[in-house]
């Protein structure tokens, strides 16, 4: 099989980005219980909305705060919250970004593993995006070696967290083709994906893996309404604000059917296993990808109809193996 080839019919991701639902900046500047609750009560409801939707993993980055005063341990509200929304949903992946700069990696690593138990199973660890462009592996694989061994899991927790890495730079790429169950890109254009996906899967290869068990999602900033004037309309008064959206190369400003013909061309092409739905507004583009893009995926057989959907984990676990190559990075 080719390092770039498509990914298969009905097993397209569907991730969804839910940092933008935290608490903005001018939030955080004092302590307030009630800001905090409306903050987790209506990340709750999104949550249990995509999960039940079909959506099949959840995350938060490092930018995702609880209001509240600031704290020394604010790097954990992400796992905090993904805990609490572990009540909320049933199936979908509930990622967190732990900083690595933050803690040692035990303490990285019993962050997760709490939302793990919680979740019965389904947690997932994503790696801030590295400023300087290095990562450590190192400490990457102390995380994973802290985490518990099996006799150690709860009953019902399957395997271990996933492995969540945003690919910026080929250092990252090789992290992501060592030990990642999902690689975020973040590109432009259709041949920037076919080429950091092939990249990818190449070097999975080379480290003595089966390249299907990386996933390579593709972030997309999507503005979703009724028709293409509508949605640019609401992009301009977005930006207009004081607080503009997160910026992402990828863009999806239309309707559903845009996003969908989007997402088919380029699953169908080998430029990615699935996207990363990062809405422009919260809930607005939340509620029309759950209630206008998934079932236009299913229709074009992308996804399997939620009633037939079996088994949706997100990603296939890693079989450590021999690399046929091994390679020796510093920092990789």
């Amino acid at each position: 099989m080719s390092s770039a080839s498509p990914a298969p019919l009905n097993t397209s991701l569907i991730a969804l980005d839910l940092s933008g639902a935290g608490a903005p900046r001018e939030w955080r500047r004092a302590e307030d219980s009630d800001a905090e609750s409306f903050i987790m009560g209506r990340l709750a409801g999104l949550a249990a909305l995509a999960d039940k939707g079909g959506v099949d993993v959840l995350s938060l980055d490092e930018s995702f705060h609880a209001a509240g005063q600031r704290r020394r341990d604010d790097w954990l509200d992400g796992a905090v919250a993904a805990s609490r929304l572990s009540r909320h949903t049933t199936s979908a992946t509930l990622v967190a970004t732990v900083p690595l700069s933050s803690s040692r990696p035990e303490h990285i690593a019993g962050a997760v593993a709490s939302v793990h138990r919680a979740s019965a199973g389904r947690a997932g660890w994503q790696l801030e995006v590295a400023e300087s462009g290095t990562r450590n592996r190192r400490a990457v694989e102390s995380v994973i070696g802290a985490w518990p061994t099996t006799a150690e899991r709860p009953t019902g927790a399957k395997g271990r967290p996933q492995v969540v890495v945003p690919v910026r730079t080929p250092v990252d790429g090789e992290l992501a083709a060592a030990r990642a169950d999902i690689a975020r890109i973040s590109v432009a254009t259709f041949d920037e994906a076919v080429a950091a996906r092939a990249a990818i899967r190449e070097a999975a290869v080379e480290w003595g893996r089966n390249p299907d068990d990386v996933q390579v999602l593709v972030d997309v900033h999507a503005v979703i309404s009724a028709d293409v004037p509508s949605a640019r309309a609401r992009w301009d008064l977005l930006t207009s604000l004081e607080t503009q959206p997160r910026q992402v190369p990828l863009r999806s400003i239309g309707t559903a059917a845009d996003l969908a013909d989007l997402w088919a061309t380029w699953v169908h092409g080998g430029a990615a296993d699935g996207f990363t739905v990062i809405p422009a507004s919260v809930p607005t583009d939340v509620v029309a990808l759950v209630q206008e893009v998934i079932p236009q995926l299913e229709a074009r057989g992308l996804r399997k109809p939620r009633a037939a959907a079996v088994d949706q984990a997100p990603a296939r676990r890693v079989t450590r193996r021999t690399p046929a190559r091994q390679r020796s990075h510093a920092t990789a």
